[in-house]
C-alpha cells in the first residue's frame, strides 16, 4: 500500500437468508467499519440485500484451476484454522461461497476445497474465517433500510454516448441546412 492508496476490501453480498454470498466487487476504505459502510452504499442499493461480507484483499488467496491441480506440499504440522472457500464456476461468473474447510495454509485449503466442492471451478479464492467482516442479522434493518430508498441506476441508464451522437448529428444537420 502506498501513501495515496487506501486498503482494498473484496465485498460479497448475501441477497436472501440461506443463499450463498456472491462476489459484488471491491471498495477502498481506511478501516473495517468504513469498508462496510462503503460496501453498503455501493452494492446494497436494492432491497434484496440481506447481508454483506468483506475481506481485506490481502487476506484472500487466489488460485486458478491449473494452479489448484498442483499438489500442495505437506510440511511440518501447522496450526489448523477454518478457511472459507469461494469458487468462480464459469468464465463469465463471479466467485460464490462454496463452503468451509479446515486447513493449515491457503494451498491446503484450495486442495481440500477442490476435493470437496468439485473440479469445475475456474478460479478459487480462500480466506481465513477470522478475517471475515460480516453484518449481523439483527443489524439488517438499520444497515440496509437507508439504502432502500435510493434508486439504483445501472450505467446503461445514462446513455451519454448515444445522446452526444444525436446532438452532433442534429448540429451537423442544422449546419448543412444553413
Amino acid at each position: 500500500m502506498t501513501d495515496s492508496q487506501l486498503p482494498r476490501y473484496e465485498i460479497f453480498i448475501v441477497e436472501r437468508p440461506g443463499r450463498p454470498p456472491t462476489y459484488a466487487g471491491s471498495v477502498h476504505a481506511s478501516d473495517d467499519e468504513l469498508a462496510m459502510l462503503n460496501a453498503r452504499d455501493v452494492f446494497a442499493r436494492r432491497p434484496d440485500c440481506h447481508g454483506l461480507w468483506a475481506f481485506r484483499a490481502e487476506t484472500i488467496s487466489s488460485r486458478t484451476a491449473d494452479e489448484a491441480l498442483s499438489a500442495f506440499e505437506e510440511t511440518e504440522p501447522a496450526p489448523r484454522e477454518r478457511y472459507l472457500v469461494f469458487g468462480k464456476l464459469g468464465h463469465k461468473g463471479v466467485p460464490t461461497f462454496l463452503g468451509a474447510v479446515e486447513a493449515s495454509d491457503p494451498d491446503e485449503a484450495v486442495g481440500r476445497g477442490r476435493s470437496l466442492y468439485g473440479q469445475d471451478v475456474v478460479l478459487w479464492w480462500v480466506a481465513p474465517e477470522r478475517c471475515r467482516l460480516a453484518t449481523a442479522a439483527e443489524d439488517a434493518g438499520p444497515m440496509f433500510e437507508p439504502a432502500k430508498g435510493k434508486p439504483f441506476r445501472d450505467q446503461a441508464f445514462y446513455p451519454v454516448e448515444t445522446l452526444m451522437r444525436q446532438l452532433r448529428r442534429a448540429r451537423t444537420h442544422k449546419q448543412e441546412r444553413s
